[in-house]
């Protein structure tokens, strides 16, 4: 059961402590509306919209971000207990940020239980939780958001907790003239001490004098009686708007009902559900063995845990197809390469034109293949994200590889939606070895629907990456290879990752780098000796090294030991239009790379 005692604002501080930490959360919020409309600016000076559009889409963005800090604040306002009396001082989009000559905040307890409190006002209000909530309260401290759903799934419960603690203060201090007998209140006042639980939250008898009696009793009143007799009274319709379809049902009909183009699609949960605040969505890039939907997130712990799974033969093929290339004479030459001179940017640039047509000769159409799925599987998955299957709380989405693509192509979508749809929606993204072109535009937007963190996790080695890329978009320039120059994504190089395949087993290593919170460190360390095995498999000796060089480059196909051929996927509706193929590729553009090239913008600067 929840403990509510621990939801209402703090008893021992003094009226000007509580108007510090106001002043506090006031400029803090501030800081993050005018962070989160930098996004929206740097998005419309780099989009190709008209500028009507682009300007319309800035302006209604704002406008949403403002309206969510205004309703912060008042739930801050009344967490602090009204500091100075009066009206909550009303929000400026113009207000002051800086924290500057501001006195500390309180000790970190005192700072929880009020960041506690304007969380549960805030989310019991507006029905939702936000991910700019989340994101922004916990630059504070880690709200305990395990009390919260505790309280919310159980109101009788908890209030019979709160019951029991004042009869218990009451024998306490029976001798010493108890703080009931004090307000000249009785326990019978409180509907004879019997708690009745119905399913929109408490029982009646408790919203009068009977909640205020025990509250009062606790010491706890003024504003904060009032939110937790309306939060927990409202608690059943917030519970279900909060935890949506995939509760603790986690049942697959929404999905279905949303599978047109992709033949297999299930969100798996890597942990049993307990049904948290916030959840993470978790997207793996190709699949060696059937648990490797869910294998390589179980680095994580504290909120739901989902795995996306979809189109396994398809990743199943690219696995294998991935493991015979690696081994191909042509790509052994290409690794001896880059054992030779260091760095992945002077081999790509060296080789010829002839050398790129004989390492395309060992390409099957594998990587083309789950490449389209991943488009096709991000506009779904957009769709299920815009329609809150996951319910209305925040929602962290990882992944490597063409996981990567999912979880872009998704964002990129979403952020074509009204921002009312889509703004609070995602807290924090972690894309490693992301198969994604450097376009500001697509950057920019997808930065702006982030509420928190978008994280780029490359490796500046990974020369299976760079010639994948190559083929398919004609550039070996993209994300999972170096840094994002765009405003607010933080770029983060991963250490040992100078093959492609060894994402796999560096996914726990990648986000203890990235500082992503919620990574067990003993399963990252089992996980280990996953990536020691691959890195057995797919290494080369500088003996190994001198040999591929001396063989050189295949002259006939025949000589290599490709994947067996599987046909392209049609296009994608929603795939990129900067998605240009090789020339020839079966299902795909055979723009010329000059022409290509001349299309595209210069790479952004920082």
């Amino acid at each position: 059961m929840g403990d509510v005692t621990k939801l209402a604002p703090p008893k021992d501080l003094s009226d000007d402590e509580r108007r510090n930490v106001f002043e506090h959360i006031f400029r803090r919020l501030a800081g993050h509306r005018h962070t989160a409309e930098l996004h929206a600016i740097s998005e419309r000076y780099a989009s190709s919209a008209s500028p009507e559009n682009a300007e319309k889409l800035h302006n209604d963005y704002v406008h949403e971000i403002d309206t969510w800090a205004a309703s912060v604040l008042e739930s801050a306002w009344a967490a602090c207990g009204e500091p100075g009396g009066g009206q909550c001082p009303k929000w400026d989009p113009l207000s002051d940020d800086s924290t500057h000559g501001l006195a500390p905040l309180p000790p970190t307890a005192a700072l929880e239980k009020t960041i506690n409190m304007v969380l549960f006002a805030h989310v019991t209000s507006t029905k939702r939780y936000s991910a700019h909530t989340r994101a922004f309260l916990s630059t504070f401290c880690t709200p305990d958001e395990d009390n919260i759903v505790r309280t919310l799934r159980n109101p009788d419960d908890s209030m019979r907790d709160a019951e029991k603690r004042v009869k218990d203060e009451q024998e306490r201090h029976a001798q010493r003239n108890s703080i009931m007998r004090k307000a000249g209140i009785g326990l019978g006042a409180v509907a004879g001490g019997v708690l009745v639980g119905v399913t929109g939250g408490l029982a009646a008898p408790l919203l009068g004098a009977g909640f205020s009696a025990i509250f009062g009793a606790l010491g706890i009143g003024g504003t904060a009686v009032g939110l937790l007799a309306t939060g927990l009274a409202s608690s059943g319709v917030v519970c279900g708007a909060l935890f949506g379809a995939y509760g603790a049902r986690s049942t697959a009909s929404m999905v279905e009902r949303h599978v047109r183009e992709i033949r297999d699609l299930a969100v798996k949960p890597v942990h049993e559900p307990r049904e948290s605040l916030a959840l993470r969505l978790c997207v793996s890039g190709w699949l060696s063995g059937a648990n490797d939907v869910t294998a390589p997130w179980t680095v994580f712990e504290g909120d739901d845990t989902f795995a996306l799974q979809w189109e396994v033969q398809a990743l199943t093929e690219l696995s294998d197809g991935l493991f015979a290339l690696v081994k191909s004479q042509a790509m052994q030459y290409v690794r001896a390469e880059i054992i030779k001179r260091t760095v992945l940017a002077s081999l790509m640039t060296a080789l010829s034109p002839i050398a790129w047509l004989k390492i395309g000769r060992v390409f099957d159409n594998s990587w083309m293949n789950a490449r389209q799925y991943a488009l096709k599987t991000g506009a779904v998955l957009a769709d299920l994200l815009a329609q809150r299957a996951f319910g209305t709380r925040p929602i962290t989405l990882t992944g490597y590889s063409l996981g990567a693509l999912v979880i872009f192509e998704a964002l990129r979508i979403l952020a074509q939606r009204p921002p009312s749809e889509t703004a609070h929606l995602i807290q924090d993204v972690y894309l490693m070895g992301a198969p994604i072109p450097l376009n500001e535009a697509s950057w920019s937007a997808v930065r702006r629907v982030v509420a928190g963190r978008l994280v780029n996790a490359y490796g500046s080695n990974d020369y299976v990456l760079a010639v994948l890329c190559r083929a398919s978009e004609q550039t070996w320039t993209v994300a999972g290879i170096g840094p994002v120059n765009v405003k607010g994504v933080e770029n983060v190089e991963v250490a040992g990752v100078d093959g492609h395949l060894k994402w796999r087993g560096m996914v726990g290593e990648a986000l203890l780098a990235c500082k992503a919170p919620g990574v067990n460190e003993e399963e990252v360390e089992r996980q280990r000796a996953l990536a020691e095995k691959l890195a057995k498999e797919l290494d080369m000796t500088e003996e190994d090294a001198e040999k591929a060089l001396e063989k050189g480059l295949p002259d006939e196909p025949a000589n290599e030991a490709a994947a067996p051929q599987t046909p392209v996927a049609s296009p994608a509706k929603s795939a990129s239009p900067k998605s240009i193929g090789s020339p020839g590729s079966p299902g795909r553009p055979s723009t010329p790379y000059a022409v290509y090239q001349s299309k595209r913008k210069p790479a952004p600067t920082a």
